[in-house]
């Protein structure tokens, strides 16, 4: 276990990614047990059996559990894995001069009354664009979106894509559930069947309809910040009165924008084909950030790559 997983095991902190596995498991009980299984016909006789519901069992079985196996999986990588903190070099210390020499680019996002370089008291650290620190993780973390208490972890730079691709299958798998098992919760109103059953039935769509409305909404917002290049925290930011934000780092006079398709790399990772996948997260250090104006000065269009110096351009040199 590390270090950092073992900080957040707080019963505070286990609470909310308990209440989301005891919901996902009911419902996934529910459509399995009481929609599923008698799709599928398992106690039946081959030769009782009806292969008009079978088929449609099966290619629903597949379906669903697909969905709830991407949005598990997801869910583990968001929970488990590192958002991307402060890297260990000499530069990011306390005492260090200059600007970020690692990256070849000088700091956007200084402070509003001194316009020193950002530093984080807490971690005793200078803070890269777009890092702020967590007092629940208790570290800084890169490109900070918000920290979210249903994943027990910060969606930053390194999990982002992870942490998308769990509010994606959560919509997907609640949609698929809720629109199948409503037969099974008709039919059961129509045919004898068990009280028990029916309740259940009625609340696992009752529960999916719920958790699909509520996480679609979520997505809706998530995938418009990510299409403007923007976090949550930014978004706060920019929509606070314009004396707040012309105190805050970063709040106005800089823009992440980069375009529809750059944006969604820069969540997604370089490969298009691997989007939808919790694997290949986006490329770079989340140490520094190409801007729309950067962008306009080497004359980039939304479909090209972006022109890093420093490092990044070292690397990306054959």
């Amino acid at each position: 276990m590390s270090p950092s997983l073992a900080q957040r095991l707080t019963l505070a902190n286990v609470l909310p990614p308990i209440f989301i596995c005891t919901v996902v498991g009911t419902i996934w009980s529910i459509y399995l047990a009481l929609h599923l299984s008698p799709m599928l016909q398992l106690a039946s006789s081959t030769a009782a059996a009806d292969h008009a519901l079978y088929t449609k069992g099966v290619w629903q079985t597949v379906i669903s559990q697909v969905f709830t196996a991407m949005f598990a999986i997801c869910y583990a990588r968001a929970l488990l894995g590192q958002p991307g903190t402060v890297p260990e070099e000499p530069e990011w210390m306390m005492g260090a001069k200059g600007s970020c020499l690692s990256e070849g680019l000088t700091t956007r996002e200084l402070k509003g009354s001194t316009g020193d370089r950002r530093f984080c008291k807490w971690c005793q650290r200078f803070k890269p664009d777009r890092c702020h620190h967590c007092r629940i993780c208790k570290k800084c973390v890169l490109k900070m979106d918000h920290h979210c208490p249903w994943i027990m972890n910060c969606v930053g730079f390194a999990n982002h894509k992870f942490f998308f691709l769990v509010v994606s299958y959560s919509v997907l798998s609640c949609g698929f559930i809720a629109c199948t098992l409503s037969e099974s919760v008709q039919r059961s109103v129509v045919e004898e069947t068990a009280a028990t059953n029916r309740f259940l039935l009625v609340l696992g769509l009752v529960l999916a309809i719920i958790m699909g409305s509520l996480m679609l909404a979520f997505l809706s917002f998530h995938t418009w910040l990510m299409m403007k290049g923007m976090t949550t925290i930014e978004f706060c930011e920019k929509n606070l009165s314009p004396g707040a934000a012309s105190s805050i780092p970063g709040a106005k006079g800089v823009s992440y924008d980069l375009g529809v398709y750059t944006n969604l790399k820069a969540v997604f990772g370089p490969r298009w084909w691997l989007w939808a996948l919790p694997v290949s997260p986006p490329d770079g250090s989340g140490v520094s950030y190409m801007t729309s104006t950067s962008l306009l000065k080497n004359g980039l269009d939304d479909t090209a790559e972006p022109e890093w110096t420093g490092n990044e351009q070292q690397k990306a040199a054959p």
